[in-house]
């Protein structure tokens, strides 16, 4: 796999999540780095004012001051956000069909359930990375 320039963004408020998203990557040859954020607005805040290249964004669904689908629509009305093109997949343990539905009226990538061990989390973080880390992107690049 190539090396990719740029950082994960994990959003989520549950703190074990960043813990369970590292264990996971370790299994992943050169993984990027993570950069956990418990709140969407912070996260909206540091992504417009940090200029830090951030590879994807892995987003909860349900959290308590502002749904993952708010945040991902705050980034869509964002001119400056938008131009950025980052990746954004939902990582929830909810996957109603309607849920699954909403989310992608908001131009998401992907929309993942949440696996039930570390390998199978693992397993499928290496998928969505391999994928992005492949993909040809306007702004973000992957050295060789």
């Amino acid at each position: 796999m190539k090396k990719i320039t740029g950082k994960i963004l994990l959003v989520d408020d549950q703190p074990y999540e960043e813990l369970l998203l590292k264990e996971a990557l370790n299994l992943i040859d050169r993984f990027p780095e993570v950069e956990y954020i418990s709140d969407p607005k912070k996260a909206l805040v540091h992504l417009r004012d940090n200029r830090d290249k951030i590879f994807l964004i892995i987003c909860d669904i349900n959290m308590p001051e502002m749904s993952g689908l708010d945040f991902k629509k705050e980034i869509e009305k964002d001119a400056y956000l938008r131009e950025k093109s980052i990746p954004f997949v939902f990582f929830s343990s909810e996957d109603s069909k309607e849920r699954v539905k909403q989310a992608y009226t908001y131009n998401v990538q992907g929309f993942f359930k949440k696996a039930d061990s570390i390998e199978a989390q693992g397993e499928l973080l290496k998928i969505i990375i391999r994928y992005w880390a492949t993909c040809l992107h306007p702004i973000m690049g992957v050295e060789k």
